[in-house]
This record gives C-alpha cells, structure tokens and sequence, in this order.
C-alpha cells in the first residue's frame, strides 16, 4: 500500500525507511571495529556506495549518537563524496569536527541539523508528509552517561515510530511523548520487556533490532524473526507453545513473542540472510 512505512533492517541497528518515495537511513554507516555487534557488511557496504538496490535513492542520513556501532564519521563522509542528500541529522560530537565531517558537510553545503540541547523535542518538516523529531536521552551504562544520545519520532503522513537506539531504559520514562499514538517503536530486543512495561504507551506493534553476534545476540534473533515470519503466515493472535523459557534469554524473547502487537508486522523479504529482513508499519 501506497501509504506504508517500509523498513529494512540492514545491520545492527541500521535501518532504512521508505515512505512515498522518500527513503531515510538511521544508523546504517558504521564500521567494523570497536563493537561486539553485526557488522555492516562490505558487500552491502559497496551497494550503498554504487547505489544498487535497495540503496539507489536515500535522501536523509539520520545518526542516534556518536559510537562505533551506530555511526563512522569518516565512513559518512565518504559515502556523501559518492551520494548525494537532502539533509543529515547527527549528534554534536567531537568525532564530528575532528573527522572532518563537519567542514566537508559546511564546504559541499548539505543541510544538517546537529543535535544538542538546543534542538531537544523540536520538529523538522522534511517532507510534505514526512517529519523529524530528535529528543535527547541517557544512553545505557554510567560509563557512557557522557555521550550525545538521541532518540527519534519519526511522522510518516498519520503514522508515528519511535526509534530507542541505546536509550538508558532504567530511567528514562519518554514522558514527553507518553500520550502520543505510536504506531510502532523500534527496541533493543534485550530489553524489551522493561521498555514495554515502563515507557511504551501501547504502540500497534513492536519491532525488535539492534542484533549482538555470537550465541546469544544470532540464535534468539533468528528464532523470533522466524517464529514472527511463521505466526503472520498461519494468521495466528499468539505466539503459541514454542517451547519453555529455560534461562534468562528465553524468558526475554517469550516475552517479546507473546506481545499481540508483534504480530500485527509482516516479514515480507529477506535482505542479506538473517537477522537483516524487512517489515512494513
């Protein structure tokens, strides 16, 4: 339908957005280094360059903050010598100005929006339909209680989705936007269960990404896109009997799998083999 938000987890917490012929990437330039998380791969690394599908028209870049994982200033700037945007929305960070992204973006003269406290909960009309609000929030861990972290409200015509990033969710309680109807918010799956109990004011459906490699992060993403992916199928209302929750991990995604709202999301394709698919809002 022409009035659907379609949305491709490329790696991690990447995500490409499209919406009436406007595409939006959040989170999708990173590098290899520096994280325990999937990585972007050089293969999807070089279509986004050629702009090869599903990459051939991305008009917006949209960061959370400044770590490995999320965002490669150098990277950016390198994929912007190559495509050409309408805007960039990224955190105030000293990676920024030291790259040198900040001057390559201020010398070619793509429109940016650096995110602090002064831009918190405002507004950007970027398209007719299409609307940006970044608002800025603790980022998990104390150790990182420094960093520059946003999450946003993205409005496709009616529809509004929330994008948590790595958002500290033992405190932050979203009261600004707690009355908003959300038609879906996009969790780190870790946690899902805290933010659903705490912040998240009964989205239509929840979406989870931000994939951990190894074990854990690759078996239980894979079981919930597949069990999702199944269910949506066979028209079922509930996660059914998949087998026991036998330790922490599985109680989580039982959790995740038994919310009615998940299944509201079809997985309509897969991009680059899985975690990475594509679901419509």
């Amino acid at each position: 339908m022409a009035d659907q938000v379609h949305v491709t987890l490329i790696a991690n917490a990447g995500l490409l957005l499209q919406y009436g012929g406007v595409t939006l990437m959040l989170d999708g330039i990173y590098g290899r280094k520096g994280h325990p998380f999937s990585n972007l791969k050089p293969e999807i690394w070089d279509r986004m360059l050629r702009g090869e599908p599903p990459f051939e028209k991305i008009d917006y870049l949209l960061f959370s903050h400044a770590h490995p994982d999320h965002f490669s200033p150098e990277m950016t700037m390198e994929f912007l010598r190559h495509r050409t945007v309408k805007g960039v929305f990224l955190p105030d960070s000293h990676s920024v100005v030291e790259s040198g992204l900040a001057e390559y973006l201020r010398e070619s003269r793509t429109p940016c929006v650096m995110l602090s406290s002064q831009t918190d909960h405002a507004s950007y009309q970027i398209e007719p339909r299409i609307s940006v609000q970044a608002f800025s929030t603790l980022h998990l861990d104390k150790k990182f209680q420094n960093v520059h972290h946003f999450c946003y409200l993205l409005t496709f015509g009616e529809k509004k989705i929330l994008f948590t990033a790595d958002v500290d969710y033992t405190h932050e309680t979203f009261d600004a936007i707690r009355t908003v109807p959300l038609r879906a918010v996009f969790v780190n799956p870790l946690f899902f269960g805290v933010l659903r109990r705490r912040v998240l004011h009964q989205p239509r459906a929840e979406v989870a990404y931000h994939g951990i490699v190894g074990h854990f992060g690759q078996r239980h993403i894979r079981r919930i896109y597949a069990i999702g992916k199944v269910l949506h199928s066979a028209g079922r209302g509930a996660a059914g009997e998949h087998g026991g929750a036998h330790n922490e991990g599985d109680q989580l995604y039982q959790s995740f799998l038994h919310s009615k709202n998940i299944l509201r999301i079809a997985v309509i394709c897969i991009l680059n083999g899985l975690p990475s698919c594509k679901v419509a809002c």
